[in-house]
């Protein structure tokens, strides 16, 4: 049987694109799992990786953020940023952790960019993403300070000082180094463990 020739040929289809209206929308029908993490960046949705050592070191930083932050800040893992009011806005991005204002702050909404003191991306099959993507959007939307844990090459991507669609000013520390966050310079401390990092050198 001759194949029937498409009026309009596959290349030159616009990739499908979504909203928050959207992912609400599938959500509240069942399509889109509500134990499913998934962010949307550009109008694309992206599924949240699962791989053993980035959950292993999302854990064990929200570990350490809990216990030498969680008095002068909110720990928040995993769940969206809300870019604007706008239900047609195209990007919902879920940061691996963030440091939001208010300890004990109920947000009635998912926290807004003028509620953030840090964000952290965990990075191992993501980091083109998170560094092409992810850091242009959050450095545009003015996040302060932002860091990649790069486990590729074993160390932490700070940056700090946005301006327009990246950062002025960045430092590399090694997984283990001892620093501080520029919201809370005082707050000295090694943020992984010595075994995670033996873990991922393997």
């Amino acid at each position: 049987m001759a194949l029937t020739k498409l009026p309009i040929e596959m290349e030159e289809l616009e990739p499908l694109t979504f909203t928050y209206r959207d992912l609400l929308t599938m959500e509240r029908a069942g399509i889109l799992p509500a134990d499913q993490h998934v962010e949307l960046l550009g109008g694309h949705l992206f599924v949240m990786t699962v791989n053993p050592p980035h959950a292993a070191t999302v854990t064990h930083l929200s570990r350490r953020f809990h216990r030498f932050l969680a008095n002068r800040a909110q720990v928040i893992n995993q769940s969206p940023l809300r870019l604007s009011d706008d239900l047609d806005d195209q990007d919902l991005p879920q940061p691996d952790l963030m440091l939001v204002a208010g300890p004990e702050a109920v947000y009635s909404d998912h926290p807004r960019p003028k509620d953030v003191y840090l964000l952290v991306e965990v990075s191992d099959t993501t980091l083109k993403k998170d560094r092409q993507v992810k850091l242009p959007l959050y450095a545009q939307i003015g996040v302060p300070e932002l860091w990649i844990v790069n486990l590729v090459e074993l160390r932490f991507e700070v940056y700090t000082n946005p301006r327009g669609r990246g950062y002025l000013a960045r430092e590399d520390h090694a997984l283990t180094e001892i620093f501080a966050t520029q919201r809370f310079p005082d707050a000295l401390h090694q943020w992984l463990p010595d075994a995670l990092l033996e873990q991922l050198a393997r």
